[in-house]
């Protein structure tokens, strides 16, 4: 067993030769239902289906599966959820499960979204919020096999208008550098247990190459490929460069341990009857194009 989850994330990339995460969200606007087995099933059914068959046609091309949580649970599949990501668990114990919750609260409420993440729904690692500071964090990290992704530079339109806004770190030395710096420098700093990765959005590439350099060996979920702009070209120009001259360049913690997620480009790449066919090919097109960065 892993020693902890940065261990598990580079022995999980470099046994799958893989560094995409696909990420399952629910949509019933977009799910080829004409190809479903309709009717006979209720729409829960339907979407139970619809990502088993997902998950068997792109598990080979893949290392992680990440399930928006807020998606499954707005059409009540939280139920539906656990049982999927306990079928990925039999199924392909090999991949990672990272649990796209985003949460953040006081600490008596957080212990209890840190239940949810890793008791429930059985996640190798989840995403949160840093907006209520380090104790918010603590019970997500009780457990050294489990990491969490801090929202650090998102991949959403409109993230600038508060994670690019500068702030002054020290006030007697007038240090003064954007927002999701100051959040990436907290968190790196506070993971002595290497459990703690960032999120990172692959279309905002300055910022990225920003926190690549500086915070090398730190995993990052990297979520903007297709869909939202990021070109993976760009993003493997930034992650799979080190400096050469790092006497810890061959060691695990300078190895590639950076995810990216891709997830409407690859679960709805056609709504016709070829819909398996076609996410395999998208998610065998990108992982080719990605390269496993060892």
């Amino acid at each position: 067993m892993p020693s902890n989850y940065h261990t598990k994330v580079f022995e999980t990339i470099s046994t799958r030769r893989s560094r995409l995460c696909i990420g399952l969200d629910p949509d019933l606007n977009r799910l080829p239902t004409e190809y479903l087995p309709g009717k006979s099933f209720n729409f829960k059914k339907n979407i139970e289906y619809f990502f088993k068959e997902i998950i068997y046609s792109t598990s080979e091309e893949c290392c992680a599966y990440k399930p928006q949580a807020a998606m499954f649970s707005a059409l009540g599949c939280e139920d539906l959820l656990v049982d999927l990501i306990g079928w990925v668990r039999k199924i392909f114990p090999s991949h990672l499960i990272i649990f796209d919750g985003k949460r953040g609260d006081i600490g008596n409420t957080a212990k209890h979204y840190a239940i949810e993440s890793f008791e429930r729904y059985e996640a190798d690692a989840t995403t949160v919020s840093p907006y209520m500071g380090l104790q918010s964090i603590m019970p997500f990290l009780e457990n050294r096999n489990n990491g969490i992704y801090v929202l650090c530079k998102t991949s959403n339109t409109g993230s600038d208008e508060i994670q690019n806004v500068l702030v002054t770190k020290n006030s007697e030395q007038k240090v003064v550098l954007p927002l999701y710096q100051h959040i990436a420098e907290i968190f790196v700093k506070f993971d002595v247990k290497n459990q703690i990765g960032l999120v990172v959005g692959g279309n905002c590439v300055d910022e990225l190459q920003t926190i690549h350099r500086r915070f090398p060996s730190t995993p990052l979920l990297l979520p903007g490929i297709g869909s939202q702009g990021g070109k993976i070209e760009e993003v493997t120009s930034i992650i799979d460069n080190y400096d050469e001259s790092s006497p810890a360049k061959n060691s695990i913690e300078k190895h590639n341990n950076n995810l990216v997620n891709i997830s409407r480009s690859v679960i709805y790449a056609s709504t016709g009857k070829d819909w398996r066919e076609a996410a395999s090919k998208k998610a065998r097109t990108f992982n080719l194009n990605l390269g496993s960065g060892m």
